[in-house]
């Protein structure tokens, strides 16, 4: 299976199953909620913007490491909803490691873009 597609497949699982998650989110934490939301867009965002760019190196690198700063995001979002609990500890690790997939396939297409150099 090709890289894009295998980043593309593991970020809209991940974005389905953490909105699952959200919905049993008080209304009172609307803006924690909110948040985690935004950034996974933006992700499925930047991995959409990653695949079309396949001519420009330098667009492609800046994607991935976007992608990259919007999950330590999500990751630090989603400590603090488990922190005030919200979900268990189960569900967060689950999350965690969806969150861990994307990471490690951002990684070695990053690693892929600088060795095409």
């Amino acid at each position: 299976m090709n890289n894009n597609f295998k980043l593309l497949a593991s970020v809209q699982k991940t974005y389905w199953y953490i909105n699952k998650m959200l919905i049993n989110i008080p209304r009172k934490e609307i803006v924690l909620k909110t948040h985690v939301e935004e950034n996974m867009l933006a992700i499925i965002e930047l991995t959409y913007s990653y695949m079309i760019n396949s001519d420009n190196l330098k667009i492609r690198k800046t994607n991935i490491k976007n992608i990259l700063i919007k999950l330590s995001m999500c990751d630090f979002f989603l400590l603090e909803i488990y922190n005030r609990g919200y979900i268990k500890k189960k569900k967060y690790e689950s999350i965690t490691n969806y969150i861990l997939e994307i990471r490690k396939i951002s990684y070695g297409l990053l690693k892929n873009e600088k060795d095409s150099l």
